[in-house]
């Protein structure tokens, strides 16, 4: 018979409460650290190996650059207008890639007609469109746009494809039986449960979507952050191309939270299954 009355009173509600804490706070503690081992790596480098700031500037000046950059340099502009092209063209190829990944995913036939010229566009590096783009667009917001989407189209068309190609085929069997129509068998079989790896690569292709936004901005272009980061490089403006990349950074940050948050919130059962692969 175990003796309940030698446990100590409250010992249950604090292991409670500090499993609560540690699953809410633990995992942004331990990202911290990452960026907290960076940062006193940079103050190292600059005060104790003596770097020159032409080469690397102070993490202490980065806070009155960054003011300075939204207070007197207008970076605001810029940032408004990248994030613009790259959510038009980020929606434009989920919007293209979606349903050819799918169809690709689900028939064979498809699959082999569509697969080698997918792989022949996918290793042509996207910058080699970059003055294509601008002799047939120009260099406005489309050709960055298209560049965008080039960028993300075709990794993510195949990335649907794999999606839904390994949804298991006793789902495709049970609703045969039932008597569900071809049609069924994509929209209220394989869509839902593909969806949330589906949805995973969303998140993935927006991180090539930010990739090539900054590329396409470097050549032939007036605005945006990229070209920000060339107009600071020809006046050797070091400080304000370090803090450039750091909002660079900081946007993608912020997007992966997002659409990490979202495929908790939408797909619950999702991060349950696979719960059990985690090593502790």
């Amino acid at each position: 018979m175990t003796k309940h009355w030698l446990r100590p009173m409250g010992s249950g509600e604090t292991t409670s409460w500090s499993g609560r804490i540690d699953r809410r706070f633990g995992p942004l503690a331990r990202g911290l650290v990452p960026l907290l081992v960076l940062a006193a790596t940079w103050v190292l480098a600059v005060h104790i190996l003596g770097i020159s700031p032409i080469f690397l500037p102070p993490l202490e000046d980065m806070p009155a650059v960054l003011w300075r950059m939204f207070t007197e340099e207008g970076v605001t502009r810029d940032l408004l207008i990248s994030i613009y092209r790259v959510l038009f063209g980020f929606v434009l190829a989920v919007l293209l890639a979606t349903p050819i990944g799918v169809l690709m995913g689900y028939r064979r036939n498809i699959r082999q007609s569509l697969s080698p010229v997918l792989g022949f566009f996918r290793y042509i590096p996207v910058p080699v469109f970059i003055p294509l783009t601008i002799l047939w667009f120009g260099s406005g917001d489309r050709q960055k746009m298209i560049i965008i989407f080039l960028g993300a189209f075709f990794q993510l068309v195949l990335m649907v494809s794999d999606a839904a190609r390994i949804v298991p085929g006793d789902y495709y069997e049970s609703a045969i039986m039932l008597g569900a129509p071809k049609l069924d068998l994509v929209v209220r079989v394989l869509w839902p449960a593909a969806l949330p790896q589906i949805f995973d690569s969303y998140r993935i292709a927006m991180g090539w979507a930010w990739t090539y936004l900054i590329v396409a901005e470097m050549v032939g272009a007036s605005t945006g952050l990229g070209y920000y980061i060339i107009k600071a490089q020809r006046y050797l403006l070091i400080p304000q191309i370090f803090a450039a990349m750091a909002l660079i950074g900081v946007l993608g940050m912020f997007t992966d939270y997002l659409f990490s948050a979202a495929h908790l919130h939408l797909f619950p059962w999702a991060q349950r299954a696979g719960g059990s692969k985690d090593v502790h």
